[in-house]
């Protein structure tokens, strides 16, 4: 018969003890990293829909008798769909010949609980169309 060694009985509460203080040290770091990378998901979110919903806008508005009401009305409705609605504002500059749309969408009050992250950050994207000219003066 082989003789297997045992370590001594208070050996293992020693080592119980380190390994909850390695836990303490580290587990803030991880959730920290975990809980930023859902904010900064978020962000990326919020950040794609300003920019979609900014041309989608410009779309509405491009065409023969397109209004700013109607691209106003296109963003905050793209906006809603992804419950984008605290704070969110649609500017539309409309000129004869192009029609930009500006979207600004505060962070801070869109977040997901979690706006440490982001401060008071603001997300502005913008998008310029040129408008269709229609020509009264051709006939079929």
């Amino acid at each position: 018969m082989k003789r297997t060694k045992r370590l001594p009985r208070g050996r293992s509460s020693r080592r119980r003890g380190a390994t909850a203080v390695e836990f303490a040290l580290v587990a803030p770091i991880i959730f920290l990293l975990f809980l930023g990378s859902i904010e900064m998901t978020n962000l990326n979110m919020i950040s794609h829909t300003a920019a979609n919903a900014a041309y989608e806008g410009a779309r509405q508005s491009i065409l023969a008798g397109g209004t700013a009401d109607d691209a106003r009305a296109e963003v905050f409705r793209l906006l809603e769909i992804v419950r984008i609605h605290n704070g969110s504002e649609a500017d539309v500059q409309m000129l004869a010949d192009r029609v930009t749309v500006t979207v600004r969408i505060p962070v801070h009050l869109n977040s997901w609980g979690l706006s440490r992250f982001t401060g008071n950050l603001t997300v502005t994207r913008s998008c310029t169309l040129k408008r269709e000219l229609v020509d009264h003066s051709l006939s079929l």
